[in-house]
Protein backbone atom coordinates (compact mmCIF):
# COMPACT_ATOMS: atom_id res chain seq x y z
CA UNK A 1 0.00 0.00 0.00
CA UNK A 2 1.76 3.23 -1.05
CA UNK A 3 0.16 5.77 1.59
CA UNK A 4 2.03 3.07 4.44
CA UNK A 5 4.87 5.56 5.78
CA UNK A 6 7.04 5.84 8.54
CA UNK A 7 9.00 8.00 10.78
CA UNK A 8 12.64 8.38 9.96
CA UNK A 9 13.66 7.93 13.55
CA UNK A 10 11.65 5.92 14.97
CA UNK A 11 13.96 5.40 18.58
CA UNK A 12 16.62 3.38 17.17
CA UNK A 13 20.01 5.04 17.86
CA UNK A 14 21.45 3.81 14.79
CA UNK A 15 23.74 5.37 11.76
CA UNK A 16 20.84 7.75 9.75
CA UNK A 17 22.10 5.61 6.43
CA UNK A 18 20.89 2.80 8.27
CA UNK A 19 18.11 3.86 9.80
CA UNK A 20 16.37 4.64 5.75
CA UNK A 21 18.07 1.04 4.45
CA UNK A 22 15.81 -0.50 7.23
CA UNK A 23 13.14 1.44 6.17
CA UNK A 24 13.51 0.57 2.52
CA UNK A 25 13.83 -3.02 3.51
CA UNK A 26 10.45 -3.07 5.80
CA UNK A 27 8.64 -2.56 2.64
CA UNK A 28 8.08 1.07 3.33
CA UNK A 29 8.00 3.37 -0.07
CA UNK A 30 7.31 6.67 1.86
CA UNK A 31 9.24 7.92 4.87
CA UNK A 32 8.63 11.61 7.01
CA UNK A 33 11.91 13.67 8.30
CA UNK A 34 12.48 15.90 10.95
CA UNK A 35 14.67 19.18 11.17
CA UNK A 36 17.75 17.99 12.64
CA UNK A 37 18.14 20.64 15.11
CA UNK A 38 15.28 18.88 16.83
CA UNK A 39 15.86 15.90 19.36
CA UNK A 40 19.28 15.48 17.21
CA UNK A 41 17.35 12.79 15.77
CA UNK A 42 18.94 12.11 13.12
CA UNK A 43 23.02 11.35 14.32
CA UNK A 44 23.13 15.51 13.77
CA UNK A 45 23.04 14.86 9.73
CA UNK A 46 21.34 18.41 8.03
CA UNK A 47 18.05 17.89 6.10
CA UNK A 48 19.80 17.69 2.89
CA UNK A 49 21.75 14.63 3.93
CA UNK A 50 18.30 13.23 5.13
CA UNK A 51 17.18 13.56 1.64
CA UNK A 52 20.40 12.37 0.37
CA UNK A 53 19.50 9.00 2.05
CA UNK A 54 15.59 9.15 0.95
CA UNK A 55 17.10 9.29 -2.85
CA UNK A 56 19.32 6.71 -2.45
CA UNK A 57 16.74 4.54 -0.64
CA UNK A 58 14.07 5.44 -3.80
CA UNK A 59 11.82 6.70 -1.21
CA UNK A 60 9.66 9.37 -1.09
CA UNK A 61 8.63 12.16 1.58
CA UNK A 62 5.17 11.72 3.16
CA UNK A 63 6.01 15.36 4.79
CA UNK A 64 9.01 17.00 6.52
CA UNK A 65 8.37 18.55 10.22
CA UNK A 66 9.35 21.98 11.18
CA UNK A 67 11.54 22.78 13.89
CA UNK A 68 9.48 22.84 17.15
CA UNK A 69 12.10 24.86 19.52
CA UNK A 70 10.96 27.96 17.47
CA UNK A 71 7.28 27.60 18.15
CA UNK A 72 6.63 28.65 21.48
CA UNK A 73 8.59 32.33 20.04
CA UNK A 74 5.10 32.37 18.01
CA UNK A 75 2.93 33.45 20.78
CA UNK A 76 5.08 36.79 21.08
CA UNK A 77 4.62 39.40 20.05
CA UNK A 78 7.99 41.02 19.81
CA UNK A 79 10.52 38.93 21.56
CA UNK A 80 11.97 36.31 19.20
CA UNK A 81 8.60 36.15 16.79
CA UNK A 82 10.15 37.60 13.69
CA UNK A 83 12.79 34.95 13.72
CA UNK A 84 10.61 32.56 14.36
CA UNK A 85 8.61 33.32 11.37
CA UNK A 86 11.86 33.66 9.21
CA UNK A 87 12.68 30.21 10.51
CA UNK A 88 9.78 28.30 9.74
CA UNK A 89 9.96 30.17 5.89
CA UNK A 90 13.46 29.11 5.12
CA UNK A 91 12.41 25.50 6.37
CA UNK A 92 9.50 25.58 4.14
CA UNK A 93 11.29 27.00 0.99
CA UNK A 94 14.26 24.21 1.25
CA UNK A 95 11.22 22.04 1.67
CA UNK A 96 10.16 22.62 -1.24
CA UNK A 97 13.17 22.65 -2.97
CA UNK A 98 13.40 19.06 -1.75
CA UNK A 99 10.14 18.26 -3.45
CA UNK A 100 8.33 17.82 0.07
CA UNK A 101 5.05 18.41 -0.27
CA UNK A 102 3.58 18.63 3.04
CA UNK A 103 5.44 20.63 5.88
CA UNK A 104 3.67 19.79 9.71
CA UNK A 105 4.23 22.57 12.51
CA UNK A 106 3.86 22.34 16.17
CA UNK A 107 1.88 25.70 17.50
CA UNK A 108 2.22 26.66 21.36
CA UNK A 109 -1.22 27.50 22.00
CA UNK A 110 -3.60 29.46 19.75
CA UNK A 111 -3.69 33.09 20.70
CA UNK A 112 -4.11 36.18 18.20
CA UNK A 113 -0.65 36.94 18.50
CA UNK A 114 -0.20 33.01 16.73
CA UNK A 115 -2.80 33.28 14.78
CA UNK A 116 -1.52 36.50 13.21
CA UNK A 117 2.12 34.81 12.60
CA UNK A 118 1.02 31.64 11.66
CA UNK A 119 -1.06 33.51 8.71
CA UNK A 120 1.99 34.82 7.64
CA UNK A 121 3.72 31.50 7.76
CA UNK A 122 1.04 29.85 5.96
CA UNK A 123 0.30 32.40 3.02
CA UNK A 124 4.32 31.76 2.32
CA UNK A 125 3.77 27.90 1.92
CA UNK A 126 1.11 29.06 -0.22
CA UNK A 127 3.17 31.11 -2.41
CA UNK A 128 5.96 28.96 -2.31
CA UNK A 129 3.90 25.31 -3.59
CA UNK A 130 3.60 23.92 0.02
CA UNK A 131 0.67 22.45 2.38
CA UNK A 132 1.32 23.61 6.06
CA UNK A 133 -0.36 21.30 8.23
CA UNK A 134 -0.82 21.94 12.27
CA UNK A 135 -0.58 19.15 14.31
CA UNK A 136 -2.69 18.59 17.60
CA UNK A 137 -1.07 18.82 20.75
CA UNK A 138 -4.05 19.56 23.19
CA UNK A 139 -7.31 19.22 22.23
CA UNK A 140 -9.62 20.06 19.84
CA UNK A 141 -10.95 23.81 21.05
CA UNK A 142 -7.93 25.91 20.11
CA UNK A 143 -8.35 24.44 16.34
CA UNK A 144 -11.92 25.76 15.84
CA UNK A 145 -10.53 29.27 16.74
CA UNK A 146 -7.33 28.94 14.04
CA UNK A 147 -9.40 27.61 11.26
CA UNK A 148 -11.58 29.86 11.62
CA UNK A 149 -8.84 32.84 10.92
CA UNK A 150 -6.59 30.91 8.54
CA UNK A 151 -8.16 29.26 5.49
CA UNK A 152 -4.65 28.24 4.05
CA UNK A 153 -3.87 25.98 6.83
CA UNK A 154 -4.49 21.99 7.06
CA UNK A 155 -4.46 19.47 9.89
CA UNK A 156 -2.36 16.59 10.92
CA UNK A 157 -3.76 14.27 13.77
CA UNK A 158 -2.04 12.63 16.19
CA UNK A 159 -3.49 9.73 17.51
CA UNK A 160 -1.38 9.55 21.30
CA UNK A 161 -1.53 13.57 20.92
CA UNK A 162 -5.35 12.33 21.01
CA UNK A 163 -5.46 10.20 23.08
CA UNK A 164 -4.13 12.36 25.92
CA UNK A 165 -7.09 14.73 25.83
CA UNK A 166 -9.75 11.93 25.54
CA UNK A 167 -10.33 11.38 21.80
CA UNK A 168 -9.73 7.59 21.71
CA UNK A 169 -11.53 6.44 18.13
CA UNK A 170 -10.29 9.21 15.74
CA UNK A 171 -13.09 11.85 16.45
CA UNK A 172 -11.07 14.73 16.21
CA UNK A 173 -9.86 13.58 12.88
CA UNK A 174 -13.33 13.39 11.46
CA UNK A 175 -14.12 16.83 12.74
CA UNK A 176 -11.68 18.41 11.05
CA UNK A 177 -11.25 16.35 8.06
CA UNK A 178 -12.03 18.57 5.42
CA UNK A 179 -8.59 20.29 6.80
CA UNK A 180 -7.13 16.80 7.10
CA UNK A 181 -3.48 16.03 4.80
CA UNK A 182 -1.54 13.73 7.25
CA UNK A 183 -1.24 11.62 10.29
CA UNK A 184 1.11 10.63 13.22
CA UNK A 185 -0.38 6.98 14.00
CA UNK A 186 0.70 5.46 17.20
CA UNK A 187 -0.16 4.28 20.74
CA UNK A 188 -0.71 4.80 23.88
CA UNK A 189 -2.00 4.56 27.56
CA UNK A 190 -4.07 7.94 27.51
CA UNK A 191 -2.28 9.46 30.12
CA UNK A 192 1.38 9.96 29.23
CA UNK A 193 2.72 10.92 25.01
CA UNK A 194 4.04 7.20 25.02
CA UNK A 195 3.63 6.88 21.30
CA UNK A 196 3.68 3.05 21.65
CA UNK A 197 3.56 1.12 18.67
CA UNK A 198 0.24 0.51 16.99
CA UNK A 199 -1.85 -1.46 18.53
CA UNK A 200 -0.23 -1.78 21.85
CA UNK A 201 -2.03 0.66 23.60
CA UNK A 202 -5.83 1.82 24.19
CA UNK A 203 -6.33 3.95 21.31
CA UNK A 204 -8.93 2.25 18.82
CA UNK A 205 -7.72 2.21 15.42
CA UNK A 206 -10.14 0.07 13.55
CA UNK A 207 -12.78 2.53 14.59
CA UNK A 208 -10.10 5.62 13.56
CA UNK A 209 -9.74 3.64 10.20
CA UNK A 210 -13.83 3.99 9.32
CA UNK A 211 -13.78 7.64 10.40
CA UNK A 212 -11.01 8.26 8.11
CA UNK A 213 -12.26 6.05 5.19
CA UNK A 214 -16.26 7.12 5.57
CA UNK A 215 -14.52 10.83 5.70
CA UNK A 216 -12.90 10.07 2.08
CA UNK A 217 -8.84 10.60 3.53
CA UNK A 218 -6.82 10.77 1.20
CA UNK A 219 -3.72 11.15 2.54
CA UNK A 220 -1.18 8.81 4.39
CA UNK A 221 -0.79 6.32 7.14
CA UNK A 222 2.41 7.10 9.12
CA UNK A 223 3.84 4.94 11.62
CA UNK A 224 5.19 7.77 14.06
CA UNK A 225 6.01 5.40 17.28
CA UNK A 226 8.88 5.09 19.11
CA UNK A 227 10.73 1.91 20.29
CA UNK A 228 9.61 0.48 23.39
CA UNK A 229 11.03 -2.80 25.42
CA UNK A 230 9.26 -4.83 23.12
CA UNK A 231 11.00 -4.18 20.31
CA UNK A 232 14.61 -4.41 20.56
CA UNK A 233 15.73 -5.11 16.60
CA UNK A 234 14.40 -1.98 14.18
CA UNK A 235 13.92 -3.97 11.60
CA UNK A 236 11.45 -6.38 13.39
CA UNK A 237 9.28 -2.59 15.02
CA UNK A 238 9.34 -1.40 11.18
CA UNK A 239 7.90 -4.72 10.04
CA UNK A 240 5.35 -5.51 12.87
CA UNK A 241 4.37 -1.49 12.37
CA UNK A 242 4.13 -1.89 8.60
CA UNK A 243 2.24 -5.06 8.81
CA UNK A 244 -0.18 -3.69 11.56
CA UNK A 245 -0.72 -0.65 9.21
CA UNK A 246 -1.97 -2.97 6.49
CA UNK A 247 -4.13 -4.63 8.30
CA UNK A 248 -6.09 -1.71 9.64
CA UNK A 249 -5.87 0.92 7.04
CA UNK A 250 -5.10 -1.66 3.57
Amino acid sequence: MDRISAYAYCGFDVPAEERFQKIKEAGFEKVAVWCHTDYNTHSGISEYEQFKYVREQGLKVSYAHAPTKFAPYLMNKYYGAKDAVKTHKVYLKGAKEQGVDIVVMHLPEVTKTVIDNVTEIAAFAEDVGVTLAVENLTGEAPFDELFNEVKNISFCYDTCHALMFGDTDGKMAERYMDRLVTTHLSDGDGKKDCHFMVGDGVFDFVTLAKRLKDGGYKGDFVLEAFQSAEYADISEFLQVGKQRLERIFG
